[in-house]
């Protein structure tokens, strides 16, 4: 951004229209008051926020948006952090939540619905605050065309009265209800700036160059001689929804009696309101996701390729002419520069995948899928996010790749890419043939709203606990454990561990694999000290000695291990910030932290599965996982920056003092679980007493 000046009366209602990489994205930042010296040399004036969430800011990516654990819990947080009422704060995210049409209950995790949802969750958080000024990066880009338009209805009626800005490459469904459009060029230049009618009328090119619209394509739209024979088929297929086995047992399938063929020289687009299924089904078809029943017909996996939804997760090389060749079923190097130049990436060959534009990413990832030369070309939303002019770009290289005869399989809500397609399976009724129709996952005419807590796949007596309790059995029993003289009572110690475990097990593998690490370390240290303590090595007397270290360490380490390994992170928050009134914005960032890092492991399965079927190796290869932890650090570094602004947008920057949504209370279980905690604080002196 470069000189910008510019002003917005209080209740005008603006749309910020321009080219991808025009600054859209950073004026809105700017307007928000959430630019800070690492965003470049600032300067200029731009008035701050007078109140904790008087500007809202819903930022273009909504999975950067979350921030906790449930629905509910996302929608209450700017609430929490401008201290209201407790009431007031429920009353704020169920007002909140239905404004932004959310149709999935308040109990589900935000990050394990699809992508629309968690555009309207993240909506849902920016309305949650009450704010005088609403800024919209993209909020319908994920949506299809019947949800974009009642999320649209849903901001404008709340929007009545308020400050809005929205910053939309489908700027045509916003025009009629804006007052106001500016045109931003290179470095958020105003290339125009008015009423929309007057500013069209006056300049009828304007978009045009702008780079925002663009001309017909001169692409061809069908190959010369036709479809050609069938590349894959599906035939009455049922998929169940992604979780566990004991969930698809008890819960119908997500889609039924799905039925597609895919031919050469076409091109087919699934659609449907999001969490309908639509990604579900294209990892059948990858072959990564096995239905439940039915009949599935793929090419070999080397005539396959893919491009993820996120094209950074199918990086695997350092510059972009290496890219394009990194799969080992792309050897034509002729045809990997002909890709470049006709991708527009001939001059970028250099450049390291992760410094290119968004739409650059796209046609990337694109033409590093088609230098496999493959029969089959599958796509998650390629075009979302992207201008016309960037749009039709990637359009023209799914036209080509239909002219030289392969088959092309497209999720979308692109109303322009659906339009110039041949073929489309419509999964609005979850089912893809005659089947009854099954709801799309989550959704729900009438969700729970209730902010409760983070809900459990299998209670556990320890549940019942307090998690400040189960911090004090774990404290209380570290203390005991340095009673532990001799391997006698060491062994003896360790009892009522062994049996209060189950207590708080939810399953007998999870709870031994959190134990695997404090097991390895007692057992090295066993080694260690028999092998190099005071007495002859590998004496008898330096084993015994050896047992009566690991016996320490076990009772030190595992009775917390076990303790805290069923509290739940929002829980634990709950308690030190609303019970022991510890200082409130640490206690919510590591809140935050810790629901995003346990969620590290879907990121993890996207990445590994992209780079098994470009061919880079079996999901424990060296090179696999070398390249995915690379990966999955970069994701992970940019949303916790992303999360940290989206933070920052809902009130969290400015609060010092804070309100919980839950309180954390103390019930009479909590008594016998502090008993616990006394017993495992006093059981070891008496079992160094009982062995002498």
């Amino acid at each position: 951004m470069d000189g910008l000046d510019l002003g917005i009366p209080a209740g005008q209602k603006v749309l910020l229209a321009g080219a991808s990489g025009s600054g859209k994205s950073t004026v809105l930042r700017a307007l928000a008051g959430l630019l800070d010296e690492q965003a470049g040399d600032l300067e200029g004036q731009a008035a701050p926020p007078s109140r904790p969430g008087e500007r809202g800011l819903l930022l273009q990516n909504p999975a950067h948006a979350l921030v906790a654990a449930t629905v509910g819990r996302d929608a209450a947080f700017g609430p929490e952090n401008a201290a209201l009422p407790r009431p007031e704060i429920h009353e704020r995210a169920v007002e909140a939540l239905d404004a932004a049409r959310v149709d999935v209950p308040s109990s589900r995790e935000p990050l394990a619905t699809s992508g629309g949802q968690q555009q309207r969750i993240a909506l849902a958080g920016a309305l949650a605050l009450g704010p005088d000024v609403l800024l919209l990066d993209e909020p319908t880009s994920m949506l299809d065309g019947p949800t974009a338009e009642a999320v649209r209805e849903a901001v404008l009626e709340v929007a009545a009265g308020r400050t809005l800005v929205v910053a939309d490459h489908r700027i045509e469904a916003w025009l009629p209800h804006v007052d106001r459009l500016i045109v931003l060029g290179e470095r958020a230049t105003v290339l125009a700036d008015g009423d929309p009618d007057d500013l069209l009328a006056a300049r009828p090119h304007l978009l045009v160059e702008a780079g925002i619209a663009v001309e017909t394509s001169t692409v061809d739209r069908r190959p010369a001689d036709g479809p050609g024979p069938v590349v894959a088929s599906l035939a009455g297929v049922d998929v169940h929804r992604p979780g566990s086995r004991r969930r698809r047992r008890l819960e119908q399938p997500l889609l039924r009696g799905v039925d597609l063929e895919l031919q050469a020289g076409t091109i087919t687009v699934l659609t449907g309101p999001s969490g309908a299924g639509k990604t579900t089904l294209l990892q059948v078809v990858l072959g990564v996701a096995k239905p439940a029943a039915g009949r599935v017909a793929l090419p070999s996996r080397e005539r396959i390729a893919s491009v993820p939804q996120n094209p950074e997760h199918s990086f695997v090389a350092p510059t972009v002419r290496q890219e394009v060749t990194a799969s080992p079923w792309a050897t034509d190097e002729a045809l990997a520069q002909q890709l470049l130049t006709r991708a527009g990436l001939a001059e970028l060959a250099e450049a390291n995948p992760y410094t290119l534009s968004g739409g650059e990413q796209r046609r990337l990832a694109i033409i590093a899928a088609l230098a496999q030369q493959p029969d089959l070309l599958v796509l998650d939303e390629p075009t979302v996010g992207l201008d016309a002019q960037r749009r039709g770009a990637v359009l023209e290289l799914l036209e080509q790749a239909r002219a030289e005869g392969r088959a092309v399989l497209v999720a979308t809500h692109d109303p322009v890419l659906i339009q110039r397609t041949d073929a489309r399976l419509d999964l609005a009724d979850g089912a893809g043939g005659d089947a009854p129709p099954v709801p799309p996952v989550g959704s729900d005419p009438s969700p729970d709203r209730r902010i409760g807590p983070v809900p459990r796949t299998r209670w556990i007596p320890a549940d019942a606990l307090n998690p400040l309790v189960l911090c004090l059995i774990g404290i209380l029993a570290a203390i005991g454990s340095f009673a532990v003289d001799t391997w006698q009572g060491g062994l003896l110690a360790l009892v009522p561990t062994v049996l209060l475990a189950p207590l708080a097990m939810r399953t007998l593998g999870g709870g031994l694999l959190r134990l695997a690490p404090v097991l390895l370390s007692a057992a090295g240290l066993a080694w260690t000290t028999a092998f190099l303590g005071e007495a002859p090595s590998l004496s008898t007397e330096a084993w015994l000695l050896g047992a009566k270290e690991a016996a320490r360490i076990t009772a030190f380490v595992a009775p917390g291990v076990l303790a805290l390994g069923s509290v739940d992170a929002t829980a634990l928050g709950d308690a030190l910030g609303g019970r022991l009134r510890l200082p409130a914005r640490p206690i919510a960032a590591s809140v935050a932290g810790l629901v995003r890092a346990g969620h590290l492991g879907r990121q993890w399965q996207i990445i590994t599965q992209t780079r098994v079927l470009r061919g880079m190796g079996s999901p424990a290869s060296p090179r696999v996982l070398a390249g995915a932890t690379l990966a999955l650090l970069v994701d992970a570094l940019r949303g916790a920056e992303q999360q940290a602004l989206a933070m920052d947008a809902r009130g969290f920057a400015t609060a010092t003092t804070r309100t919980w949504a839950l309180p954390s209370p103390l019930r009479w279980p909590d008594l016998l679980g502090a008993g616990i905690g006394v017993l495992l604080l006093v059981w070891p002196f008496v079992a160094e007493m009982l062995v002498g």
